[in-house]
């Protein structure tokens, strides 16, 4: 168990008021409320220890005078890794029909397949990997970028790209067909892709012609980052907008409304020299996520020595307490099993034990750093109570075909399988950002290695000097190979219900994201 956290099953299951004020919303949340409390009532914990003695012994005498033991055997909630293993196998070559609506979020099936088999322990088999990245390299559009699917019916898109390149991580490698080399060959044209994709105010469109999303920008900066594409005209204002996307509640919106010094009244709006940013939306656990996560990447560019060609204030901050408050708040009640919830007076999904859950790595250490202290912060959230959500709660029912899924009564998919497994990871290994690991790795880097250096789009985008590019380079690099786990791990039920150690930020194995990135940065 937890040093900090008790059980759910041990905490008293109070039903949210409707302050005299019922709604549609209301009665969904009430409903939610007794199916989870029923769930719990029938299906027993993943721990011993959430079960008091008396109700697992019943000790006596027997008609002889002889002690008795009439131990109860508790069978415990555990992790179905074989049946999940199996429910995802099946994603590979037989979907069902209604996934057609995916058709544009193939990389994305493919991500949550193989990064979930990761979690579990799985290995694939090579003829498997082989014919993966054969299929993700398909989406490799000639013009940079991936699309959600083969590129002579679909457009690049930043969000799968992000997927291909996270998957083509998983399952592929640095040989003649492992996928790895045909990305290295298209860097500059990914970049060229993404700079199509920037607006002046720091946001970018998730296509040419596409919408404004912070999602989409996250997704950029974790490929620029791992593929060494970044440079100074592609960072321009994007820690300007990350910032403007925080709402009053701490969470982060989709995307935020530039407005400018000129006249409202004013028939056209100069946008690219913006003054004002409002939030577009309400905050939301995605959004917050690929904003927290996107602050992080920023915060991980700019060396001990500076970077003269970005701007003196890079990056702009966020509010870390106000981000804090609000995830904190998201985590649900006992009788909500402990999930989180995506936005405020909203119901618990178990995609969120992902976008709100993950978050709290990147929020501990900014934390940490907003303080001014070498040690690590406790866990900012219930770990305990979100890993008996996902085990107990976003379980299917033992011998149902596997999968986990928003919350019960819902069927079990890839989506919310990949993010349930990811947030119980993060609830299992207390990952830190290590100060002696990142000043480890800033002196190992070889700065006289490396592929060919990007060629910013206009004669003025690019780092000052050799020097500072490097000194880029290594801090990226670095950063990005300081997340270790800290302590034990905390797995609740034993290692029957343990799963591997996701890196924070970027969400796939740590061991797949050492030699990935060192490929692209020609380290070793």
């Amino acid at each position: 168990m937890s040093e900090f956290y008790p059980s759910i099953y041990t905490l008293p299951q109070v039903h949210l008021s409707s302050n005299g004020q019922p709604s549609d919303t209301f009665i969904e949340q009430s409903e939610t409320e007794r199916i989870i409390s029923q769930l719990l009532l029938t299906r027993p914990p993943p721990a011993l220890q959430a079960i008091t003695p008396l109700e697992i012994t019943n000790s006596g005498e027997n008609g002889e005078g002889e002690k008795k033991d009439d131990t109860l055997q508790v069978e415990l909630t555990k992790l179905r890794t074989q049946e999940h293993a199996t429910f995802l196998g099946k994603w590979f070559f037989s979907l069902p029909a209604g996934v057609i609506s995916l058709d544009a979020s193939r990389p994305w099936l493919m991500f949550w397949v193989v990064h979930s088999l990761d979690l579990l322990g799985v290995i694939l088999p090579q003829p498997f990997r082989d014919r993966s990245v054969a299929t993700l390299l398909k989406f490799l559009h000639p013009q940079g970028g991936f699309g959600g699917g083969p590129v002579n019916t679909h457009l690049p898109q930043l969000l799968p790209t992000y997927a291909s390149i996270c998957s083509l991580a998983i399952v592929g490698g640095p040989g003649e067909d492992g996928g790895w080399s045909a990305v290295a060959e298209a860097r500059q044209k990914i970049y060229e892709f993404f700079m199509r994709c920037k607006q002046p105010d720091g946001s970018f469109v998730v296509c040419e012609g596409g919408e404004v999303d912070v999602r989409g920008t996250y997704c950029l900066l974790v490929v620029a980052c791992l593929l060494d594409l970044l440079t100074p005209e592609l960072l321009h204002n994007v820690d300007r907008f990350i910032s403007s996307c925080q709402t009053y509640e701490g969470g982060f919106s989709c995307s935020a409304y530039p407005f400018s010094s000129t006249s409202p009244s004013s028939d056209s709006m100069d946008k690219s020299n913006p003054i004002i940013r409002a939030p577009m939306a309400e905050a939301h656990g995605g959004y917050t996520s690929c904003s927290l996560n996107s602050s992080f990447l920023l915060r991980s560019i700019v060396p001990p020595t500076g970077a003269p060609s970005l701007d003196e204030n890079f990056p702009s901050p966020i509010d870390v307490e106000s981000a804090i408050r609000w995830s904190v708040l998201m985590q649900g009640e006992a009788i909500e099993a402990g999930g989180f919830k995506g936005r405020s007076n909203k119901l618990v999904d178990g995609c969120y034990s992902w976008w709100v859950g993950g978050g709290f790595s990147v929020l501990e250490e900014l934390a940490r750093r907003e303080a001014g202290v070498e040690r690590s912060l406790p866990i900012l959230f219930n770990n305990v109570a979100l890993q008996e959500y996902i085990l107990v709660a976003a379980q299917n029912e033992s011998g149902a075909g596997g999968g986990l899924r928003d919350k019960p009564g819902k069927r079990p998919d890839a989506y919310h399988t990949c993010n349930n497994l990811s947030g119980l990871s993060i609830a299992q290994h207390h990952m830190i950002h290590s100060s002696t690991r990142l000043t480890e790795l800033r002196e190992t880097f070889d700065s006289s290695k490396g592929l060919p250096a990007i060629r910013p789009v206009s004669s003025d985008g690019g780092w000052k000097s050799e020097e500072e590019r490097q000194s880029v380079r290594r801090e990226v690099w670095a950063s990005i190979l300081a997340w270790d786990e800290e302590g034990e791990e905390n797995v609740v039920g034993g290692k029957q219900n343990r799963v591997n150690a996701t890196a924070p930020v970027i969400n796939i194995l740590l061991s797949r994201v050492k030699p990935f990135i060192n490929y692209f940065y020609q380290q070793e």
